[in-house]
Formats: C-alpha cells, structure tokens, sequence
C-alpha cells in the first residue's frame, strides 16, 4: 500500500521526492534538535493518487504541452484551465480520511499549510514564491487549502518557472506540509549570508511584528539587523517604523491590524534575542553546510523555524579570500615582529610540518602613530590551531617545542646581557635564533588551553604564554642596538625592517612609516594609510572589532574587582604614559612592564586584550586597582577625556560624559 502522509520525525533531507524540498527540509532540521513547529506531510503520492482516481494527468500533461513560455497568453490559458480542473474534482475518500486523522493527531487548532513542490530548492533554482502557502487555517477549510496548494504547482507564475529553468521536461509533483501554526509576536526570514554584499562573514535578519507574511510579501518594511560572525556581535541596525501586522483573524484566516505609534516605533528584537537568533541560524547553516535563507517566527519566549531553504542568488565563494582580525596593538619594534611574522609564513611546514589554510601571509603588521598592529588571518591560524591541539599528537608534539622553546631561550638570553649587536656577525646570529625561538614560542601560544589540551601539557604552555619577557626584551636590544649604531634614530626604532640592519636607512626615509606602514610576510613594505590598503587589497578582508557606532557600554572580563568613576587616558605606546595622572582610568591595548609607574597613578585599568594571567591583570591584582580586561573595543571607542565608571564586579565600562 502507497505510503500517503509522514510526520515531520520521519522525514529527512534524502526524502526530497516524497516530501518536496520544504518537508524534507523540516524534518531534517526536526531530527537535528532545531526548533521546528510540529506538522506533517502529504506526500507528493497522495498528490499523484488524486490525479490517477481523477484522470486528471492526460489532460494535464497535454495543456502543458501546447504552452509556449514566450507567449504568457498560453500560460495563462494554461493555469486557468488545469487549476479549475483540480479545484472541481472530489478529493478521494481514502486521502481525505488520513489527512484528518493526521490533523486531529496534531491536536492543533491552527495550521499552516504550504505547498512543497518535489522539484524546490536546489543550490541554482529556488521555488520560493512561486507557490501557495495558507496561514491560520482551521479543520474546516483544510482539505480545501490542501486541493489549493496542488493547483499553486500551475499558476501562471510557476509555470513560467518550469520552463525559465529548464525544467518543463522533469516529472514536478508537489507535497503539502501541514504545520502547527505559531501565534507570532514578531516573525521575519533570515540569511545565513548578506544576499546584498555577498560578505560570507555576516548574517541579516529582518523582523517585523506579527505574521512573518507581511514581510514576505513585501507589505511591510521590516527592521534590518546586520551579525558578523566572526567574532560575532551585532554592526547594523536598522528600525523601520511599523503602522501594521498582519494577524489570526477570529475564525481563522489573516487580517491586518494597526499598531500603536510607540510600539512600531521600538525595535522588533532586542539585541540578546538578535545573538540568540543568530545562533540558530548558523547552527542551521553549519548543519547543512551552505548558506541558508530562513523563515522564523517568535512566540511564547521561543523562536521556531518554519522554513530553510538554499540561497540561490550567491556568486560562488573564494577560498583565496583571507580574513584578518587584529590580534593586539604594542610598541613593538617592526625588526622583531617582522622576524615573527617571516617565520611563522615560510618556516611552519619545513620545521614542523604545517600546513596554513591558503596563501595568504598568516599575519599582516600595521604600523602607525608609533604603535605596531598584528592582524591575524583567522583560516590560517584556526589551522594551526587544529593542527596543535590534533587528538593523540598535541603531547609529544608540544613538549618538544616546549623543550626545544627553553634550549633557544637560554641562548638568546645571552644576547640580552649585551649593551648592543655591534657587528654584522652578531646581528645574523641573533637574528637567525630569534626566527627560530619566536616560532616555538607562538605554536606555544596558539596551542591554547581549552578542553581539548591534555592536562599533562596545560601547565608548561601556561608557564610559557604567561611571561611577556620574551618580546619585551628582544624589542629592547633591538631599540638599544639601533641607537648604538646611530643616534638621530632615536623614537624612530619602530620602523627599522630587518633587511635594512646593515645599512640603517636615515631618518628622512624612516619619518613618512609612522603614517601607515604595512608589512606582509615580514619583507614586503607598503605605505600608506589603513583604508586604501584595505581597498587595494581585495583578496583580504579586515575584520574590525568595532563599526564605528557610538557605544554607551563595553564590556570585558573581571581581572580584579572594584568599582570607579574617573577620566579616560589612552595609553597605546610609552610614549603616552606620561599623560597620566593620579586618579586617572587608563585604557591600553595591553599593558606591559614599562608601563607600571602609570599604572601606580591610575584608578584603575581597561584592556582590549588579555586573559586572566596578563600583564594587566597581574599588576591589578597586586596593586589591588579594579581591572577589566579583554574589552577588545576600548582603545576605538574611548577618548581621551571621557569620563567613564569602572564596574568591575560585573564587568561593564559606562560611559558617562562623552567628549
């Protein structure tokens, strides 16, 4: 016997030809715990038996034939024609028995009925909108909305539609899901991808009040909300003012209703429902492992998706580009972090046998204003990461660069001891073991501790990661170094590459960097300022931790706990420390050990990076001082002169006088 009607738990994605794209897209998501409003399917079986009992398929399939698609008259002929025949014939007993046995068993009121034709939704072609979908459809009117989502696979539109995608020639039936109805609060769709910047990085949401309908059909402007998810957080906003919703009439069925001023003045969602939204979508996304466009309804506190399909409007994705997101921000000398970078992009897969991700350098250097930025490319060091922290292996593989890390150590330390490398000799010595040490001290550092690193190596990468001796004291043999050779470039060290160490370039060479200085792969030399190198460099993307909005609140995390109020300083270099005052809040990238006599002034501390072992969060603890850490945001958001409360029990920077 012919299998008629299945429930959402016994369908699959693999059940396309049964179910049609919707329904096997629902229980696929059913049956992978994603919030999915019970229902069922009418198989595109029952679809067929109907046409057989009806002898409805000759003369269907001969009207189907006489259309010519470039003539819209014959469609529409067509449509009328085949649609007044389904809609005239009986429902056969048997269908119409199991579909009301199915909707009593669901013990809904209100369902949505929607057409799912078996031929929807491929990665090329979409049927979204080309078929009938019946909101608040009560038991009364169900076997009738089922006979009208058969007769939506040929209104003129989808006709056209077989034939604008080749597919006239394919056998099209069509399912029908029946879904329990959520009462929306708010409702909208979402795109696992920005359809409009094709930016893989960032999701969109739009929300509207009521029925996710009025959105769809274009009646309403929705709220726009713009997530990037790496690292995830909320760039874009958009409220639309919202006069009407659409609603459950009193006896089913829809009707519009108005809204009051305030309420469709205020945003749709708040932003803890927007993250929460967004991580369903991308636990969505990540299940079927390409971009999603999704319907999605709110009701009761919870958030239910109705529909997942394919986006079909993407250009394909590049895997040559590379995203970077910077790491952290020092006074570091350019020789030094241009070595690491050298070294982490030429000597990973010869010495350790590393593969990173694509082609691009795994870390870019910006220098400006006297302060060295590192810009991480995010696929190439979570490969790394993956790499170390590799089931079985991340143990031995790491004691030994652990072991090997401390051999190079002791030797470099002996050139720290110096008053400055003198001779050609000794900076090729020093620099060759610096290359080698600095790349066993970062496969240390991005070993990570999480719960996937084995305990027995958790304490030596600690002892490791917590020191910042090794590039504070590399960066100032360097500095001392270079002004042994020759003074005028003293406050100029920064900008001094390597392959420039022996024949020091002069000042006037060296003055025009401090105005955006570029180095990639740790040789090459650009300059010129942040956003012209971003828009030349097409096959980078530059994540920024913050879009440039005005913020009244940053949040990071408790390193000493405490609660002031007091006046910003920004401290990206020494060179600003003397701008600190007694009572002061200092906001710094990072600190570092040179900059203690300030932190001896300051009330208290804020940090865009750092965990709980950092420099910052160290000396707060011993000066007793409030400290957040790990803001990622302060230094671009606060100003000096702001004046600002420390919360540091809860975590939270308030802004109260901006300047």
């Amino acid at each position: 016997m012919t299998e008629l009607i299945k429930n959402f738990n016994e369908i699959a994605k693999d059940s396309v030809a049964i179910a049609g794209g919707k329904g096997a897209s629902l229980g696929e998501m059913m049956q992978s715990d994603i919030s999915v409003p019970d229902g069922f399917v009418i198989l595109s079986n029952a679809f067929e038996k109907f046409l057989e009992e009806t002898d409805l398929n000759v003369e269907i399939d001969a009207t189907l034939d006489s259309v010519k698609h470039e003539q819209i008259s014959t469609v529409e002929n067509a449509s009328e024609k085949i649609q007044a025949l389904i809609m005239r014939a009986e429902m056969p007993i048997d269908i119409a028995d199991d579909i009301q046995k199915y909707f009593k068993y669901l013990g809904a009121k209100y369902v949505a009925v929607r057409s799912s034709a078996t031929a929807e939704d491929s990665a090329s072609a979409a049927w979204a909108g080309q078929l009938e979908t019946y909101l608040n459809t009560t038991e009364e009117a169900l076997l009738e909305n089922v006979k009208n989502c058969w007769a939506s696979l040929f209104t003129p539109r989808a006709i056209f539609y077989r034939f604008e995608k080749d597919l006239h020639k394919q056998k099209i039936s069509v399912a029908v899901v029946v879904q329990r109805m959520v009462e929306s609060e708010k409702s909208g769709i979402a795109f696992s991808v920005h359809p409009v910047t094709q930016d893989r990085n960032q999701l969109i949401i739009e929300a509207g009040l009521g029925l996710g309908e009025a959105i769809v059909s274009g009646s309403i402007t929705p709220d726009s909300y713009v997530v990037e998810k790496e690292p995830r957080r909320i760039i874009d906003i958009n409220i639309a003012v919202q006069t009407r919703g659409l609603y459950r009439a009193t006896n089913g069925g829809n009707e519009w209703r108005d809204i009051l001023v305030e309420s469709g003045k205020q945003e749709v969602l708040s932003k803890s429902e927007i993250l929460e939204l967004s991580e369903l979508i991308l636990k969505i996304e990540n299940h079927y492992g390409f971009p999603c466009d999704i319907e999605w309804a709110y009701e009761n506190g919870r958030f239910f998706i109705t529909q997942s399909r394919p986006i079909t409007t993407l250009q394909p994705s590049s895997t040559s580009v590379a995203k970077f997101e910077k790491t952290y921000e020092r006074d570091n000398t350019a020789f030094v972090q241009a070595t690491w970078a050298y070294a982490l992009s030429h000597d990973l897969e010869t010495r350790f046998g590393i593969k990173k991700s694509d082609s691009a350098p795994i870390i870019l250097l910006y220098i400006t204003k006297g302060s060295l930025q590192i810009w991480e490319n995010k696929q190439a060091t979570g490969s790394i990461q993956d790499h170390l922290l590799a089931k079985n292996k991340t143990t031995d593989f790491i004691e030994s660069v652990i072991a090997e890390y401390n051999t190079f150590l002791e030797a470099i330390s002996q050139f720290w001891k110096r008053d400055a490398l003198a001779t050609q000799t000794e900076w090729n010595e020093y620099s060759d073991l610096l290359r080698k040490a600095i790349l066993n001290f970062t496969l240390i550092f991005y070993t990570g501790i999480d719960e996937r690193t084995p305990e027995a190596v958790k304490e030596k990468v600690l002892k490791v990661r917590e020191t910042d001796a090794f590039f504070a004291e590399n960066d100032e043999l360097v500095r001392r170094s270079i002004r042994s050779i020759n003074p005028e470039l003293s406050g100029y060290e920064i900008f001094v590459l390597p392959s420039e160490i022996g024949l020091l370039p002069k000042k006037e060479i060296l003055e025009p960097r401090a105005n955006g200085m570029f180095i990639i792969d740790g040789e090459e030399l650009v300059v010129e300022d942040f956003e012209s190198f971003s828009e030349k460099k097409k096959g980078y993307r530059f994540i920024k931790a913050h879009s440039g909005e005005s913020l009244s609140e940053i949040k990071g995390q408790v390193a000493y706990e405490g609660s002031v109020k007091g006046t910003v300083r920004i401290v990206k270099n020494r060179n600003n420390l003397a701008s600190v005052e007694i009572g002061d809040i200092m906001v710094s990238p990072m600190t570092t050990p040179d900059f203690v006599p300030a932190m001896e002034k300051a009330a208290a501390f804020i940090t865009d990076e750092g965990g709980i072992m950092c420099h910052a969060a160290i000396i707060a603890r011993e000066m007793k001082k409030p400290c957040i850490i790990g803001t990622k945001i302060a230094t671009d958001v606060l100003r000096d002169g702001d004046v600002v409360e420390v919360d540091a029990y809860s975590g939270i920077v308030s802004v109260i006088t901006k300047i």
